[in-house]
């Protein structure tokens, strides 16, 4: 697709026309203002629904057009007569293009595979993240097939399983905890240390995902960092209810060869809430940096380095004296990411990516008397290497190795009031090696596609060595009807800490398997919308557990007071099946967005002590609801709805009155309420010569809905029965607004 403005004299007139595309798709955009500025006189128009317009000027001299869309880089052109001209809008998310991308459709996979496939858009990422958190990974929980309930954290469910086992992949690099957080303490919630304005793609495997992802039996999140600009320095300005942030961009020399990026944030809720509240607060602060540079070392070799940092901080000295022996006073939390990559294409049929990382994480809490509680280091060297050969038309060949170096230690500790001494020191410290590669073959001969592959993986602190198959295939049965299956085996190796832990770690544990099938029927109504419905089924073996962990009441009537060190096993196995139904409909101009319904049923065994039970995370009605509509040129309004029956309370525990509970024989009888939420936003933009910006208006939870989750367990008393779980009150109706701060040199050279 090409975007083609022309230009004319007619009778001394300046008649410029043409239309307006998505640089990234070519989608025609609708309701684009165009101001056309000739010889001092202006005129301003719309674009049409086709992405058409025409405008006249009785003045054919020094004519410059500005094209503004909310959601969207502004653009601005030198008109000359009898030129053509590419007009091409890019998404705010993307490095500026002067061109337009040729995609094959809204829907397409972004891998061949990939049966079970959710993306998000620049704008559905931008306008799902929040104004408050401005998180990526809160955008994904609206995604159809994602369950979460709990507005203090990042993390989500898919499908029952849990996020240990759902792996966070950023520029091929498996992730370990890309969180700001305060390590052991749940009740600060999480905040992911991605920021969503270097975020050009992400993509969500729910189930079977394809072979190059690995080490993960639930899921995996595929996240790609943007280039900077090549075309002309830029800084942007953010600032929300919570943090603030600056990134710039630009080119790397003169023949812009290369690009460079770079953005901070650092937040500053922590200080309003001790401003305005006399209660203890446990929100904690953080600051972020990342930065990426891209360089072309000529036409076939390009290396690319980034580097992300972030820290998280606790400091509760002000109410030390109202803090418990075991309580944190001070808490800390540092990840380090760096990357470094080289793409070389030897030809058109044949491209070779390798990859260097080091990743460092590194925690630590005292309490208020600055004795410690606890404190974890890790590391991780990586090296990724892969390779794609289309050796025939059609039949594209992908393989690829990878070598992980492991460090884990840490440690936990408990004192006792009185008198003061240390009760319970558990250590962990481990070096592993992980090493693999897959093989992957895709065909295509008509409406039938094919793709098989195996993994194969070994580890040398816990084995076996293991091949993990995968089989998928797509046929088209109809120019806008497709079926898809899948089936595909994976496994997941224990974490350093349950297989070296003092007194509970079990140097035997065996890796987790999942057996993966998918079925699935879409429906293409019309070219930008679908009815997508999906089956699965999920068969997981070896899971880790500590079966003896949790008190209950016993056939018998007693009470199981558990083991003082009660060790982690592979005692658990189960399954999870269920379907989703969804609509959506992808477009940059009027309604888009998405309504869900998702069912899940899982049946999980305890071999060790025969508890039959449902999983921890198992949501079994899931409803998700996203809408983005366009009410003018730069004013956009969108929407999201999350309803969810919600999950079990964890552990063997019974209501029995309205505030009181107690131990019961069945683990995980008793479930959150179900949880509602609605959020509204409004984005309005605006133009000053080089200057842009936007601003967020967002009201979360529209209906002050009391939502609640499950925070922790608080005891027991072992003669009654008598159980102390303790719950959260979530989020009420919160305002909130932000504002964003554009400057494009581009722009000023005009």
């Amino acid at each position: 697709m090409t975007a083609v403005v022309f230009c004319s004299l007619v009778r001394g007139q300046a008649l410029i026309g043409g239309i307006v595309r998505d640089a990234n798709g070519g989608e025609p955009l609708a309701r684009v203002k165009l101001v056309l500025q000739c010889g001092g006189a202006a005129q301003e128009k719309q674009s049409s629904a086709d992405g058409r317009f025409e405008i006249t000027l009785p003045t054919a001299t020094g004519c410059t057009l500005a094209a503004t869309l909310v959601g969207y880089r502004p653009l601005h052109l030198d008109i000359e007569a009898g030129r053509e001209l590419e007009l091409a809008l890019t998404p705010d998310n993307l490095a500026r293009k002067d061109s337009i991308e040729v995609a094959a459709g809204p829907f397409e996979l972004t891998q061949a595979a990939s049966t079970s496939e959710r993306t998000l858009t620049g704008a559905e990422l931008k306008n799902l993240a929040g104004v408050v958190s401005d998180d990526p990974l809160r955008a994904v929980q609206a995604l159809p097939g994602v369950a979460s309930s709990n507005d203090f954290v990042a993390q989500f469910s898919v499908r029952g399983a849990s996020f240990d086992r759902i792996g966070i992949f950023l520029d091929g690099i498996l992730l370990h905890s890309p969180f700001h957080t305060v390590q052991s303490q749940e009740e600060t919630g999480s905040l992911s240390i991605l920021n969503s304005d270097l975020i050009e793609e992400l993509t969500l495997h729910l189930g079977a995902a394809p072979v190059p992802y690995q080490d993960r039996t639930g899921a995996a999140l595929d996240i790609q960092v943007r280039e900077g600009s090549r075309r002309a320095p830029s800084v942007r300005i953010n600032a929300g209810a919570a943090s603030a942030g600056m990134m710039a961009e630009g080119p790397l020399g003169r023949s812009q060869r290369g690009s460079w990026l770079a953005a901070v944030r650092r937040s500053y809720l922590q200080y309003l809430l001790r401003k305005t509240s006399a209660k203890d607060s446990l929100a904690f602060g953080f600051f972020d940096s990342q930065a990426r540079f891209s360089y072309d070392l000529n036409r076939r070799n390009n290396v690319t380095f980034g580097v992300l940092d972030g820290r998280s901080d606790l400091d509760r000295t002000h109410v030390r004296d109202k803090l418990g022996i075991n309580s944190i006073m001070n808490g800390d939390y540092h990840v380090t990411v760096a990357n470094l990559g080289w793409r070389y294409s030897p030809s058109s049929s044949l491209m070779i990516t390798n990859r260097g990382a080091w990743m460092r994480e590194r925690s630590g809490n005292i309490n208020q008397r600055d004795l410690p509680l606890g404190g974890e280091g890790y590391g991780e060297w990586i090296w990724n290497a892969s390779a794609v050969w289309n050796w025939r038309a059609n039949a594209p060949l992908q393989a690829g190795s990878s070598v992980r170096r492991i460090h884990d230690d840490g440690f936990s500790a408990r004192y006792n009031f009185t008198p003061l001494a240390l009760r319970q020191r558990d250590q962990w410290r481990g070096t592993a090696q992980r090493a693999g590669g897959f093989l992957e073959q895709g065909w295509t001969r008509g409406p039938l596609s094919m793709t098989a592959g195996a993994r194969f993986d070994g580890y040398s602190l816990a084995g076996p060595a293991a091949v993990s198959p995968h089989l998928s295939a797509m046929l088209r049965v109809a120019p806008k009807t497709r079926l898809q299956a899948a089936w595909s085996q994976s496994l997941q190796y224990p974490a350093i800490m349950p297989l070296t832990i003092q007194r509970t770690g079990n140097a035997g544990l065996l890796p987790m398997r999942a057996n993966h099938f998918i079925a699935a029927v879409e429906q293409q109504l019309g070219e930008r919308t679908r009815l997508r419905a999906e089956t699965f089924y999920r068969a997981d073996r070896d899971l880790i557990a500590q079966p003896l962990l949790e008190p209950r009441y016993l056939a018998n009537g007693q009470v199981f007071n558990p083991p003082a060190n009660p060790p982690f096993v592979n005692s658990v196995r189960g399954t999870a099946r269920g379907m989703e139904l969804f609509l959506q409909r992808r477009t940059a101009n009027r309604l888009s967005g998405w309504i869900s319904y998702g069912y899940t049923r899982t049946a999980m065994r305890d071999g060790v002590t025969g508890a039959r039970y449902a999983a921890d995370y198992e949501q079994r009605h899931t409803v998700n609801v996203y809408a983005s509509y366009r009410l003018r040129p730069s004013v956009n309004l969108s929407a999201r709805h999350t309803y969810g029956s919600n999950f079990p309370v964890p552990g063997f525990i019974a209501q029995t009155g309205a505030s009181a509970y107690a131990l019961s024989p069945v683990r995980n009888g008793l479930r959150l309420p179900a949880y509602h939420r609605s959020d509204v936003r409004l984005n309005k933009s605006f133009q000053k010569r080089s200057w842009r910006g936007v601003l967020y208006v967002e009201v979360m939870n529209l209906g002050n809905r009391a939502n609640t989750t499950y925070d922790s367990f608080g005891g027991y008393n072992s003669r009654t029965g008598q159980a102390y779980p303790n719950f959260l009150k979530l989020f009420p109706i919160v305002p909130a607004a932000g504002l964003m701060l554009e400057w494009d040199a581009s722009v000023r050279r005009k």
